[in-house]
């Protein structure tokens, strides 16, 4: 989204709230004056030529900026892009992707002449040289993993669960290599995980019971959680919680977990009794916001919690306390 407006007297558009602001074609520095702020905006691509240019527009909660040779061919992917090796692209490519770049076998093909991922690289161990000269100026993590021939790569993305099973891969082969990106919650006892390779990137939230399994077995990029319990009831957003819940919980034997996947708010009325009677733990990604006479059982039960544990009243007033 853009509109016209002077920012700190350079009149111009504002560009506000794009997952990608691509400015490859550009080539004066003057194209870059029709911009007076850039903000809020996950990846800004520009001409390496045009850096100077581009760094006198005020800009705000810019994530990435990515510098591109002149005159390249842009391919950029959102999302995970799974390629084998012999088709990464053509030497005067780049490659933009913003998610997971997944090679699925060894580099024999062209490599593009400049890779950038904000995100995570998964590659076959004998390719750091191929790829060392083209990766440069993403964000997160390259991980280089055995590579076996007929294994399988098994991709998962969003809000994903996953069983006992699925990690135990019974019907795969011990080579096999498990990519999960999101919001994954693991249900029931882990045992064992039947992968080479298991990679977790976003938020993980599993059983405490599983911890010592699953620990060694995979790699996590981002946060996790341990919750307790066999039987956890979880919001993949954010979540209300009231007298109503707790007292639905007795449905459950014995009581359960609460696993958030946002932010948490407690309403008024609920018990500091029903809270510690009907919940194990509260495990929660974001900020938990509670009345006042409830933060102390709210602090005990929290085994993690991701952001601020918040008085309720204090939260809804402004800094004057007038609520506005």
């Amino acid at each position: 989204m853009s509109e016209t407006e002077t920012t700190a007297g350079r009149p111009g558009r504002v560009v506000s709230g794009e997952a990608v602001l691509d400015l490859s074609h550009f080539t004066r520095p003057d194209e870059l004056a029709v911009f007076s702020r850039i903000e809020k905006t996950a990846v800004v691509i520009v001409p390496e030529t045009l850096a100077a240019a581009y760094s006198a527009i005020p800009t705000a909660h810019v994530a990435s900026t990515l510098y591109v040779p002149v005159g390249s061919n842009i391919r950029l992917q959102t999302g995970s892009m799974v390629v084998g090796g012999d088709g990464l692209g053509a030497p005067d490519d780049v490659l933009v992707v913003i998610g997971l770049l997944i090679i699925s076998g060894p580099v024999t093909g062209p490599v593009p002449k400049r890779i950038h991922v904000i995100g995570t690289v998964l590659a076959p161990r004998g390719s750091e040289q191929a790829l060392g000269q083209a990766l440069g100026g993403g964000t997160g993590s390259v991980t280089y993993y055995p590579y076996a021939e007929g294994q399988e790569v098994k991709v998962l993305s969003g809000q994903v669960r996953l069983s006992p099973a699925v990690l135990a891969n019974p019907a795969g082969r011990p080579d096999d290599i498990l990519v999960v990106a999101g919001q994954v919650v693991v249900t029931g006892e882990v045992t064992a995980v039947g992968y080479r390779t298991t990679i977790i990137a976003g938020q993980l939230a599993a059983p405490a019971a599983s911890r010592d399994v699953l620990e060694p077995a995979i790699q996590i990029q981002g946060q996790s959680i341990w919750y307790e319990g066999d039987n956890p009831r979880i919001s993949n957003g954010d979540a209300r919680i009231g007298p109503d819940f707790l007292r639905l919980l007795d449905l459950l034997d014995p009581p359960a977990a609460l696993v958030v996947l946002g932010d948490l708010t407690i309403e008024a009325g609920v018990s500091e009794e029903a809270l510690r009677e009907k919940l194990t733990g509260i495990a929660v990604f974001g900020d938990v916001i509670a009345p006042a006479n409830l933060i102390g059982a709210v602090q005990i039960l929290a085994t993690d919690v991701f952001g601020e544990i918040t008085v309720a009243d204090a939260a809804s007033d402004g800094p004057d306390g007038s609520g506005s």
